[in-house]
């Protein structure tokens, strides 16, 4: 996996120096979508045949990383010594991608404010435009504790003004309202954790070394 980031990462860098002086005006993936493609390979399906629906996710990742050293965010934030977070995110399937089909993401950030970037992926076929699904991820780059904020990410790659939405698309809205109720049930779900062991807590970790190691494995082995 870190190995096909990589890759992508020098994609982007590739792609960023042979086509600078061609690119749009703007930024890509914020002016203009970011495309981003790929193929579904034998270990990315699953038992029916067809992308595995995490796969996805990981191939939005990959999407990511190509955008961000395609359009020179991403050398900004490591010559800044900053760090790119993820909060949440978001997908609907819509049609499977078949095994060893061509595919291409098309990225791009439709709406940020002061701590947040919205960015949407949508998969599509390269031929017919067909598409298979939509994703949207929630995320933010901080220097230290500091939030630092989209206008200036993209004046730091780009003499262009861009401008911030000045209306929040609904796709962003109803992922909010999401959002919001998930941190709900995960602050319940925690609280109620909590209760549950302090009401049967845990027994004591055993001393002697064998058997404090099968104590710990036995946490990740789904035993019968």
């Amino acid at each position: 996996m870190v190995l096909r980031a990589f890759w992508n990462i020098g994609a982007g860098l590739v792609h960023r120096l042979v086509n600078k002086s061609s690119m749009g005006k703007g930024v890509m993936g914020v002016s203009y979508p970011s495309v981003w493609k790929g193929r579904t390979g034998f270990l990315d399906c699953d038992v029916n045949f067809h992308l595995n629906n995490s796969s996805y996710l990981y191939s939005m990742e990959l999407a990511r990383w190509h955008f961000t050293a395609a359009s020179g965010i991403l050398w900004q934030v490591i010559k800044s010594r900053r760090m790119i977070f993820v909060g949440s995110q978001a997908i609907r399937y819509r049609h499977a991608i078949p095994p060893f089909h061509a595919y291409e993401i098309k990225t791009q950030v439709v709406y940020w404010d002061d701590d947040w970037l919205y960015l949407l992926h949508q998969f599509q076929d390269t031929t017919t435009g067909k598409q298979f699904a939509e994703g949207l991820v929630r995320g933010i780059v901080m220097k230290g504790r500091q939030r630092v904020s989209a206008n200036k990410l993209f004046a730091e790659v780009s003499d262009d003004v861009i401008e911030a939405p000045t209306q929040m698309p609904d796709v962003v809205k109803t992922f909010l309202d999401w959002d919001e109720a998930c941190a709900t049930s995960m602050k319940e779900a925690g609280q109620k954790a909590e209760q549950h062991l302090k009401a049967n807590p845990p027994p004591p970790t055993p001393v002697k070394l064998g058997t404090r190691f099968w104590h710990e494995m036995k946490k990740s082995m789904n035993l019968p």
